[in-house]
């Protein structure tokens, strides 16, 4: 069946000297060269393609009916008529041909398959009615919104005309055109909630609003044109002066095209000037001992890893902890305010205030100055205890221990408080880095103090850098920040 049907929708024609298969459309054969069909079966294969379109023998290319060229390749698609023929009238068809004026060129077969599924389809047809079973010929109406009537002068007679074709048994000789555009019927009277349909300009079928193409027969509908541009906003190049004035004060006529002063102008940043002098930190303690720090910036933080003289591996140090200018052709050392501070080396004597912190060999100390001491009460029995300073009023010393806890207090009266291991007013035994007599705390009649070092031991005595208050910095002199010791070199 399949192969039969083949055969009809390509009609081949057989060699009756080799029986090869053949295009219907062939002079001779392919395989022997041997002719095909006399004059008369040529002529009707001329006559035949006109209606059905032809396929070129050359480069198999479709050619559309009526043309005698290929259009791909530029080969003669037929013979050239007899010349006692006439030329072949080339006069395309009606719109549609009655069963009865269909050339009877074609074969009975060929008229059965006239109608494709799919025409028939389109027309509403289905096969028991090409069969001849009278089904509804009614073709569907035009889009018409949910809710609305639809008009029966509308409705289209495609049906009866296909009808007649299929129940006849012959072919049209081609597909009628599509029909011309039919005036589109009176808009229905919609609701205020329903928007108007959109018309097709080609068959004047109703869609809807949003439809991008017909449903009807598929023209798809223009897009509308973008809406103009807003006109740009121009500036005039130069303005004229304007003036304005305000009820209480008097002004001058201020010019909009007046040039920015130098001044205000971003100013690039000046490059930043090298250290008069040069100096470096030199690490006297740990396993890094020996590591030098240069100091070529006007500024230079010390503290954690971050800094410029970074000490990251030291828990008690902050990560800016103090910083170390050039100042005045000086070099000066500025606590930032971090918890633990920074500390310099006394070298013989420095001014002691109270509430003052230094450290001797491993202890941390706060001279606190003169305190008040209650008198006894007389008349109460007095209460057992050390004796008091003889003379004058009572100056305290505090140990501070780890995490700013007090430690071991001492009350002393002038003229000297000495701290050390043994034999002193502060006795620290289990500090190997203290001397016998490491330092002492000098007060004068005055009742200001000075802290000593009394240079008998090896690690000597820190005074914390007070805050807002720098210290000028001298080659050798000893700096202190956590653990870590660093020494001043200078050139």
């Amino acid at each position: 069946m399949r192969r039969a049907a083949r055969m009809l929708a390509n009609p081949m024609i057989i060699c009756p000297a080799c029986g090869k298969e053949n295009e219907d459309v062939a002079s001779e054969c392919k395989r022997c060269r041997a002719p095909l069909r006399g004059e008369e079966s040529a002529a009707e294969a001329v006559e035949l393609p006109q209606s059905l379109g032809e396929v070129c023998r050359r480069c198999e290319a479709y050619n559309e009916p009526g043309v005698s060229v290929c259009t791909n390749c530029g080969l003669q698609l037929f013979a050239a008529p007899a010349s006692g023929q006439p030329p072949l009238d080339k006069t395309p068809p009606d719109a549609f041909t009655p069963p009865s004026q269909v050339p009877e060129t074609l074969s009975e077969e060929l008229r059965a398959l006239a109608i494709s599924d799919e025409e028939a389809a389109e027309a509403g047809l289905t096969m028991a009615a090409r069969s001849g079973v009278a089904i509804e010929t009614t073709p569907p109406a035009a889009f018409a919104p949910p809710g609305v009537a639809q008009s029966a002068a509308g409705r289209a007679h495609l049906g009866e005309a296909v009808l007649a074709v299929a129940a006849s048994g012959a072919a049209p000789a081609r597909r009628p055109p599509p029909a011309p555009p039919r005036a589109p019927p009176p808009p229905p009277v919609l609701g205020a909630a329903l928007p108007a349909g959109k018309a097709c300009p080609n068959c004047g079928a109703l869609n809807p609003p949003a439809a991008k193409f017909c449903f009807e027969c598929g023209t798809p509908f223009a897009r509308k044109a973008a809406g103009p541009r807003p006109p740009s906003i121009e500036v005039a190049a130069e303005l004229p002066a304007e003036t304005f004035e305000d009820a209480t004060m008097e002004s001058s006529p201020v010019a909009l095209d007046e040039p920015v002063p130098a001044e205000s102008a971003a100013e690039p940043i000046p490059e930043e000037q090298p250290p008069p002098f040069a100096a470096k930190l030199v690490l006297q303690n740990g396993s890094a001992e020996g590591t030098e720090f240069a100091l070529g910036h006007l500024e230079n933080s010390l503290g954690g890893s971050a800094a410029h003289i970074g000490l990251g591996d030291d828990p008690f140090i902050a990560p800016h902890a103090a910083t170390l200018a050039f100042v005045d052709e000086r070099l000066v050392l500025r606590d930032e305010g971090s918890a633990n501070g920074v500390y310099v080396r006394v070298r013989e004597s420095a001014a002691l205030e109270p509430g003052d912190l230094f450290v001797a060999g491993e202890r941390l100390l706060r001279y606190e100055g003169p305190v008040e001491m209650a008198p006894p009460i007389e008349g109460d029995l007095p209460l057992l205890g050390a004796p008091r300073p003889a003379q004058g009023p009572a100056y305290r010393v505090t140990e501070v221990l780890l995490g700013a806890k007090t430690g071991r207090t001492c009350h002393r009266g002038a003229p000297i408080i000495s701290i050390g291991r043994a034999g002193c007013d502060m006795n620290f035994a289990g500090d190997s880095l203290l001397a016998a007599k490491h330092a002492e705390i000098r007060i004068a009649e005055d009742g200001t103090a000075a802290l000593a070092d009394l240079g008998q031991g090896p690690s000597g005595v820190f005074l914390r850098v007070r805050a807002q208050q720098p210290v000028e910095l001298q080659a050798g002199d000893v700096v202190r920040v956590g653990d870590q010791h660093l020494r001043v070199d200078v050139g």
